[in-house]
Parts: structure tokens; C-alpha cells; sequence
């Protein structure tokens, strides 16, 4: 029995972590003064994504998108629409917040992670993405996104921290570089390797890349993909090496690394470690045989 409550506990807890996209409310008629609903809120799933997104839904998807809210909201000929991507947990939307908001400009007023303008705001929270869209950019509507960022931000608990980026070092990492990848679409943000999957990351595994600077002032991309087990990690290795992009030139390679320059000339290297791959690339000068 106190087996079987604690299971229950568990699950209400996750509830409360993982909020159901049903439980996302957003603000009705009046939230500023005048403002109102333009219509029903819009739900689409991963099938529907392709007729909203042109050309982006891929990197949604492989993400990990579950669905998304769109409400409209209207007053005197202006129009501010609100998309809510529920994403499968919180990584999966901290990895599209970073690979949308680049470099982050967070506005006053808000105190939950974001990055806007007049424009656009793109607030992260939980397992949601948000983006807050004034296509029109005047700028005395800034206020009114700022309340709808505000007032849908408290609706939204707040979620478990999330640790995918910790497999990459800290020291020496350019603030605000670091992405989740998790699969080939968000793996092309950073850099070619080659084509398809060629991590086999499968849409399951969050690999984490960021920008390094060294002392001299050079600087280079760190990308890291962990996996299960090693077996894993050397299948995905040999994968790699076999389908690695042609327009790459190798100049050395063993059973567990290889060194290579790249069609812009810059120069980079990738080597297994037990259950993770590492690769270094955009570097200014050849690098030795093998990772540090």
C-alpha cells in the first residue's frame, strides 16, 4: 500500500512539472485595456505543424514538439498573436528557445527567461516555447506583449532544471553560445558533417555544442554527443567516419579519432570517449592527432 501511494505521489508531481497543454489558459478579453480575443485558439499537432511553420517544422518535430496553441488578439486595427509550443519536457524547449532567440535581449517587466523587441518576445518556461509576435512592430505595443509575456509566464509552473548542457566544460565557454542538438536539423545550426543523422541521434539523444575561447584570442566550436553505453557511442563513431561530409578533407585518423580541414579551411578533429563523441571544429590551426 505505501507502495502503491508513493507511485501516486510521484505521478501528481509530475503533473505539476510537466504542465498538460490543456492547462495552459491565456489571457481572456480585457488583459490591457481594449484588447481582445481575434477568434478561437488555433491547435495544431505534429501533422498539422507543416501548414503553419513554412520550411521550419523539421526542426520542431525533431526537437520534440507535442503541440501548439496559437491565440490572436485585437484592437483598434493592430494585431498581437501568441504561439505556445508545448514541447516533450523541458530540454526540448530550452533547446528550441536557444536555437530561435540568439543572442538574448531580455526586456524590463519580465522576470521569467526571454528575449524580445518590438517585434517579437520568445519566453521559455517549463516545457513550453513561446513566441509573442507584433508582425506589425510598432513600438507602443511593446507594453501589451510585455503583459501577455507577463501574465502567461504565471500561469506556467516552473520546471526542473535542466542539465543536458552540463556535459559541456565550462571553462573558456563564450557566454550565451551553448545549444542542445538532437538530430540532424538542429546539428546544421553548428556545422555540416554530413548528411542525414549523421550522429544517430535519433531524435532522442540531446547533444550540446558551444563556442570556446582560448587565451590567444582564437576561438573554436566544441560539439559533444553522449550516449547510453560505448557500444552505442562506437557505432555512431563509425557511422561518422563512413558518411563523414566529402567536402571535408581527413589528414590523420585511428580507431578512435581522425583529424580534419575543412572546404573554408579551418581545421577540426573527433574522437570517442567511452560514451561520448567529441568533436572540435572551426579551428584556426591543425590540431594534434589527439583530444586533450
Amino acid at each position: 500500500m505505501k507502495i502503491i501511494r508513493a507511485g501516486l505521489l510521484l505521478f501528481a508531481f509530475s503533473l505539476l512539472v510537466v504542465l498538460p497543454l490543456s492547462a495552459l489558459d491565456f489571457p481572456g478579453d480585457d488583459f490591457y485595456s481594449g484588447w481582445h480575443r481575434s477568434g478561437p485558439c488555433a491547435k495544431y499537432d505534429p501533422a498539422g505543424l507543416y501548414n503553419v511553420i513554412d520550411g521550419g517544422a523539421e526542426l520542431f518535430l525533431e526537437m520534440g514538439f507535442v503541440e501548439l496553441q496559437v491565440q490572436k488578439y485585437a484592437f483598434s486595427g493592430s494585431e498581437i498573436a501568441v504561439e505556445a509550443y508545448h514541447m516533450e519536457n523541458q530540454a526540448a524547449a530550452l533547446g528550441m528557445y536557444l536555437l530561435k532567440c540568439s543572442k538574448e535581449t531580455p526586456l524590463p517587466g519580465i522576470a521569467d527567461r526571454h528575449s524580445g523587441d518590438r517585434f517579437q518576445i520568445a519566453l521559455l518556461k517549463n516545457n513550453y516555447f513561446i513566441f509573442i509576435n507584433n508582425f506589425g512592430g510598432r513600438e507602443d505595443l511593446l507594453p501589451v506583449m510585455t503583459t501577455l509575456a507577463r501574465q502567461i509566464g504565471a500561469v506556467i509552473p516552473a520546471g526542473a532544471a535542466v542539465r543536458e548542457l552540463d556535459i559541456l566544460p565550462a571553462e573558456n565557454q563564450v557566454p550565451g553560445s551553448a545549444l542542445l542538438l538532437r538530430g540532424p536539423y538542429s546539428l546544421q545550426s553548428v556545422y555540416t558533417l554530413g548528411m542525414g543523422d549523421i550522429l544517430q541521434l535519433e531524435g532522442k539523444i540531446f547533444a550540446a555544442a558551444a563556442v570556446y575561447r582560448e587565451a590567444s584570442g582564437a576561438s573554436y566550436t566544441m560539439i559533444v554527443a553522449p550516449y547510453a553505453d560505448a557500444a552505442l557511442a562506437r557505432a555512431a563513431f563509425a557511422n561518422l567516419r563512413q558518411n563523414f561530409d566529402p567536402y571535408h578533407q581527413v589528414l590523420g585518423a585511428g580507431a578512435d579519432f581522425f583529424v580534419f580541414k575543412d572546404f573554408q579551411n579551418y581545421f577540426g578533429r573527433a574522437e570517442i570517449r567511452e560514451n561520448r563523441i567529441v568533436i572540435l571544429i572551426k579551428l584556426s590551426q591543425q590540431p594534434d592527432s589527439r583530444l586533450e
